[in-house]
């Protein structure tokens, strides 16, 4: 899928399953990592699950605790990349500023990998189903979607 922006040199493209590797292992840090590039996270970060089905772990000395969390049916993730069309590439997942790109290249926003669920971590405490704001936030897709739909057979219903 490819997505135009405002911009003309934008644009955003969102390759199909079989192109585009599965992530089995995305995690959600309440905390910001200032770094592009490979990390060895397979030997120091090692979440353990509980037997609650809930995940424990430490990153940098602080102790973590973490929920798995389904994306809602229907619906995917994608790992952005962001580039430029002169093959400059940068992962700016997080960063906090986009980066300065001359009139005469294209930036291009694309999917390095797709996910269906991620570990939401918090500090203090395992993240809440009913208040933790990125697992709330996916409960609009449910209300955006029945505020839209069709309903021509609800509607008879109501007014018969």
């Amino acid at each position: 899928m490819t997505i135009a922006t405002t911009s003309a040199r934008d644009q955003i493209n969102l390759k199909g399953d079989s192109e585009t590797p599965a992530v089995d292992c995305l995690h959600l840090l309440p905390c910001a990592v200032k770094y592009s590039g490979p990390a060895n996270t397979s030997t120091y970060f090692l979440p353990q699950r509980q037997a609650d089905l809930t995940y424990e772990a430490s990153f940098r000395g602080r102790q973590l605790h973490g929920r798995k969390v389904l994306l809602p049916e229907n619906y995917t993730g994608h790992i952005v990349v962001d580039s430029v069309a002169s093959n400059e590439a940068s992962d700016s997942a997080f960063e906090s500023e986009t980066p300065d790109i001359p009139a005469a290249e294209q930036r291009v926003i694309l999917s390095a990998g797709q996910f269906d669920s991620l570990t939401v971590w918090e500090h203090d405490r395992v993240p809440a189903e009913d208040d933790d704001e990125f697992i709330t936030s996916l409960e609009w897709i449910t209300v955006a979607a029945s505020i839209h739909a069709d309903c021509t057979d609800s509607c008879d219903e109501v007014s018969a």
